[in-house]
């Protein structure tokens, strides 16, 4: 058996993983690899370092410290003058870097320099908008591919590496499941962002950003069925999908709420691993 952890994305909704990844060592179920996506490849950047309490406690410390202003700085004028001026996002990324660099890893360090699970990181080529993984080639720099990974168009700028940009690994696919069926993966944990079941799908949207955030939610949740379409149809490969979601309203860039999501995410996890009794769960 060859078993993946694979970490989707979910901007601010990223503490969420480190609850369930509590529940995952609770009962010893450890990756052979990790795949991690957008604000999940932080994540799994963790579990490849070390998979152990410590770790997740280190890993939790980052989700509890983070900011707005950490990750999307700059006021509202700010963000008029970069629009004017014709810079490539929202907000300026080098706070975002330094925060990164400081808390995660530094600039030297390669994936195959990493001694825990293999890491593996996806982002989107821009100029052929086909997911890249990070991590195949030992002499990838982790740094680069955490930046890349969550490049969040428009928000944050493409980060360039020898001379192509990248972006949001989500762009693609926000749950890269694929990415662990192509490495062999034969039992698949995915962890996976986003609204609650519960939510009311069928709530009327009003005005063009409305129109656009739900056309783009709509085409991610499309990507992610795919990814896990690709799974349940793999003969000898089990899919364990947990769906994690924050029990509260949130703003997609408000990072005030660690100690909150981690609690839900492992409550989450728990009643789901529960309800599995050994079985595989393919839900989204």
């Amino acid at each position: 058996m060859k078993r993946a952890f694979v970490l989707g994305g979910g901007g601010s909704l990223g503490a969420l993983q480190v609850g369930a990844l509590r529940v995952l060592l609770e009962r010893d179920i450890r990756p052979d690899f990790v795949v991690g996506c957008s604000v999940g490849a932080l994540n799994a950047l963790g579990v490849a370092t070390e998979f152990s309490s410590e770790q997740l406690e280190r890993t939790a410390v980052l989700w509890r410290q983070v900011t707005q202003q950490v990750v999307y700085p700059g006021s509202r004028l700010n963000i008029f003058w970069r629009v004017a001026t014709g810079k490539d996002s929202l907000h300026d990324n080098r706070r975002f870097y330094q925060w990164l660099r400081d808390s995660c890893s530094s600039p030297a360090l390669t994936f195959g320099a990493l001694h825990g699970a293999r890491l593996y990181v996806t982002a989107t080529h821009l100029r052929t908008g086909r997911l890249h993984v990070f991590g195949d080639d030992p002499n990838d720099r982790v740094l680069d591919a955490l930046m890349a990974s969550t490049a969040l168009t428009p928000l944050h700028p493409p980060w360039e590496i020898n001379g192509e940009r990248y972006v949001d690994g989500a762009t693609v696919t926000p749950l890269p499941i694929r990415v662990a069926l192509e490495r062999g993966a034969t039992e698949i944990f995915a962890l996976q962002l986003g609204d609650s079941p519960n939510a009311a799908s069928s709530a009327p949207v009003h005005g063009v950003v409305g129109h656009i955030s739900a056309a783009v939610d709509t085409m991610l949740r499309l990507q992610a069925e795919h990814d896990l379409h690709l799974a349940t149809t793999t003969r000898n490969t089990t899919v364990h999908c947990l769906h994690l979601y924050a029990p509260f309203r949130l703003d997609g860039t408000d990072f005030s709420k660690g100690d909150e999501l981690i609690e839900a995410g492992y409550a989450q996890a728990l009643e789901q691993m529960q309800m599995c009794r050994g079985q595989a769960m393919r839900r989204l």
